[in-house]
């Protein structure tokens, strides 16, 4: 089983589809904070196969713990990145705990794990016009 973080967003999804479309069993890890369960229902009409969906956050080391344990999970791809630049200018320490701290949580609960596969991806929106610098 491939544990999929952020799995609901935009790039996770097209990530399970192609994860589902080449046989894989796919456990999702979302908060659904910028996302909607909605993407996975989807997912799961154009395959024809379901998802493991658990509702959590990649900042709770015990949910990621317990879903990697409780799928058996091999490998992870991590896409559970909050990526606006404008929102991480304005509120630089809430992106510094779900972007790092999450991510250090996750790579602690793989190590517990022995998981050894990774695959980690990033997007970014850009503001709407040129960034200014104060």
């Amino acid at each position: 089983m491939i544990l999929v973080t952020g799995g609901a967003g935009y790039i996770g999804s097209h990530a399970c589809v192609e994860l589902l479309n080449a046989g894989e069993e796919v456990a999702i890890l979302d908060n659904f904070c910028n996302s909607h369960r909605k993407a996975l229902e989807r997912v799961q009409e154009i395959c024809k196969r379901p998802l493991a969906i658990i509702e959590g956050d990649i900042r709770d080391q015990t949910i990621i713990e317990k879903t990697i344990a409780d799928f058996n999970c091999t490998a992870v791809m991590h896409f559970a990145g909050l990526k606006s630049v404008q929102d991480s200018v304005s509120h630089p320490l809430d992106y510094y705990d779900n972007n790092v701290v999450g991510t250090h949580r996750l790579l602690c609960a793989m190590h517990k794990s022995d998981i050894r596969r990774l695959i980690f991806s990033s997007s970014a929106c850009s503001p709407s016009g040129p960034m200014r610098q104060s």
